[in-house]
């Protein structure tokens, strides 16, 4: 996609986050929270007007995570569950484990495995030392 459909998608997904806070409806707030984070990460992942392989793959694997653990937060009697999961309460579980740290394990690897071909490569820092008239060793 071009940077103009993740605008419009940016759009569309604070759209529908913000009917979700003012209606009070947590599912749809749970499908659309990820899609503007995911959106906001797609923009920032394009180079040259388009998004690696690999890190198209990382953000749909956060998108998928993101919105399975929201709506299971939503769709779980609370109630239900008496014990704790790694000391603490299923919900706050699902919250800290799969919702934030799964994805930031994710996100993090695929970042420092693929930074060189998908963030920054020997050419965007030859174009920058000349632009730059410095020069950045790398190593």
């Amino acid at each position: 996609m071009k940077n103009d459909t993740w605008v419009k998608v940016l759009l569309i997904g604070s759209i529908l986050m913000l009917i979700a806070q003012v209606g009070k409806m947590p599912m749809l707030f749970a499908i659309s929270f990820p899609i503007v984070i995911v959106g906001w990460m797609a923009l920032g992942a394009m180079r040259r007007n388009k998004i690696g392989k690999t890190l198209k793959l990382s953000l749909t694997a956060l998108f998928i995570i993101w919105v399975i653990g929201f709506i299971v937060l939503n769709v779980m009697d609370h109630s239900q569950f008496n014990g704790t999961v790694l000391g603490l309460a299923p919900g706050t579980a699902i919250m800290i484990y799969i919702i934030w740290l799964l994805p930031f394990f994710i996100g993090t690897l695929v970042y420092c495995l693929k930074f060189n071909e998908e963030y920054l490569d020997e050419d965007d820092i030859r174009k920058f030392e000349n632009k730059s008239n410095g020069v950045i060793e790398t190593k």
